[in-house]
């Protein structure tokens, strides 16, 4: 009889953060893969599903890569998209270059939480996060639900994308949703999808689930207006969201290095806000009866 083949998980990033990824100290895991594109992300080497290689140019070597993609601490990437051996990491290891994720088997994930959870406190738990989690969606929901199982509190923060998202609601003891922009248009112009199938997941999560936080990042140029100020409450308007809270995250730029260390050019210019904008969404916010945190 043929086994059943063990689901794995590709994470670029783990580890512990008190209250900025769910309630306490969490054991945060950040999953490879997402299939938005925003160019102000700041895990910018956890877009691509199939993974990023990450340079630091300072160690690289020239005879790690056999096939003459790295010449004088310079890698030639476009040599690099078809390599299928991956020489440079498997078999010539070294500090100037590595894939951006490794793969785990759920079991092992459960049994390192499980191993981690005398330093769960003050509400704390597991969070998943990105990249995108729900790329990644059968391994997910069967690791939150073995984590449910152990009595572990669950969060997972998500762009709302992913159509069979209420499936894991049962599974999350806090849902953490981005909503980027009210308009469908400028949502798929920037972000390179539509936000029908978020605003559906959103309008489902504030009836269905009893913890939702709503994070907003705020970009100027982007969604920073007084305009965009309007639809964002308009959508809100009517609904159930007793069960809600609401963060602002205005623009930075944390991640900038990391793109030119997965070869790409940051094209983030100028779009800052200023205090003065954070406190007019969130004033309008709680005068429109939303409840407004910042963690």
């Amino acid at each position: 009889m043929e086994q059943k083949r063990k689901m794995k998980l590709k994470i670029f990033k783990k580890g512990f953060n008190y209250s900025q990824d769910g309630t306490g100290n969490r054991l945060v895991y950040h999953l490879q893969g997402c299939n938005m594109n925003c160019p102000w992300c700041s895990n910018p080497e956890g877009i691509s599903v199939t993974g990023s290689l990450i340079v630091n140019p300072d160690f690289l070597i020239d005879a790690s890569c056999p096939y003459g993609a790295i010449i004088d601490k310079k890698i030639d990437r476009k040599m690099c998209y078809g390599c299928k051996t991956l020489d440079c990491i498997n078999i010539y290891p070294n500090k100037g270059i590595k894939r951006s994720y490794e793969e785990y088997e759920i079991d092992d994930i459960v049994e390192e939480v499980l191993d981690s959870s005398l330093l769960f406190y003050d509400g704390g738990g597991v969070t998943l996060t990105g990249g995108e989690p729900t790329v990644q969606f059968e391994a997910v929901k069967e690791l939150l639900g073995k984590l449910k199982r152990e009595s572990i509190h669950t969060a997972i923060e998500t762009n709302g994308t992913h159509p069979r998202l209420e499936e894991l609601f049962e599974y999350i003891d806090m849902l953490i949703m981005d909503f980027k922009h009210p308009d469908a248009v400028i949502h798929a112009q920037v972000t390179g999808m539509s936000n029908e199938t978020i605003k559906a997941n959103i309008k489902k999560a504030l009836q269905a689930h009893k913890n939702v936080l709503i994070r907003i990042p705020l970009i100027k140029g982007f969604n920073a207006s007084e305009d965009t100020l309007e639809q964002f409450l308009k959508f809100f308007a009517g609904l159930d969201t007793k069960n809600a809270s609401f963060e602002f995250l205005p623009y930075h730029e944390y991640g900038a290095s990391k793109w030119r260390q997965i070869g790409l050019e940051y094209k983030m210019k100028n779009v800052f806000v200023d205090a003065d904008t954070v406190k007019l969404f969130t004033k309008a916010f709680t005068d429109n009866g939303l409840r407004v945190i910042r963690t």
